[in-house]
């Protein structure tokens, strides 16, 4: 009985730590290879190579949105919309427009820093499009979804009710009300801003969470962990 509920553990252990155990042929080969270069990204990032040759610097918001960029992009190619279903074309669309909302901020970061938080907007005829508030909330939904796949829906209902308080934070007790976001600025502040979804969390994993995951995994492959 003791073996069989440890192989359960082990089982266990391993299906959580090996999300790509069942990835095959090409797209094993995908997944590996954006993994592959969101690891040489975070290597040149972390080196000092870029301020010896004077190239490939990048500054904190736009690092941190690559960061999550490939992040968005292998959540939803290793894990479908549901845990008995295999990828589908839906999901390759979605993790492709959740990379898109990330790097946008990086092309863009110096337009962004420019207008001082306003959102963009274009003008198509009579129409007026809110362009980055399109894709702000695209990206916190997206964000939102990535987390319910990877994790579960605990953390979503969490992050959902504080962006909630943030909009209707007038109509919140008297102990803990206050005026209210607009749509734009919640917006603003959670996507385009490096005090929220790209605040502090984020910007530990990318100078030193991800490279000490980085070295454990590379040290358990080569039998370290064993040893």
């Amino acid at each position: 009985m003791n073996q069989k509920s440890e192989s359960k553990a082990e089982s266990k252990i391993h299906e959580d730590l090996s999300p790509t155990r069942n990835l095959t042929g090409i797209h094993l080969k995908i997944v590996a290879t954006i993994a592959i270069i969101w690891s040489l990204f975070q290597l040149w990032y972390a080196s000092p190579f870029p301020f010896w040759f004077n190239i490939g610097m990048f500054k904190g918001l736009p690092a941190r949105a690559i960061h999550l960029g490939f992040a968005l992009l292998l959540a939803f190619l290793i894990f479908p919309i549901t845990r008995s279903k295999k990828i589908t074309i839906i999901d390759i669309l979605i993790s492709i427009i959740g990379a898109f909302c990330c790097l946008y901020i990086y092309f863009f970061y110096d337009q962004l820093v420019d207008r001082g938080g306003i959102l963009l907007k274009i003008t198509l005829g009579n129409y007026i499009i809110p362009i980055e508030l399109i894709i702000g909330s695209i990206g916190i939904l997206l964000l939102l979804e990535a987390t319910r796949r990877v994790i579960g829906i605990p953390l979503v209902i969490i992050a959902v009710c504080f962006l909630l308080f943030s909009y209707f934070g007038r109509y919140a007790p008297e102990i803990i009300s206050h005026g209210g976001l607009s749509l734009n600025r919640l917006v603003g502040f959670q996507w385009f801003d490096q005090e929220a979804i790209f605040g502090i969390p984020i910007g530990v994993s990318v100078d030193f969470i991800f490279l000490f995951v980085l070295f454990g995994a590379l040290l358990e492959t080569a039998g370290g962990g064993q040893y």
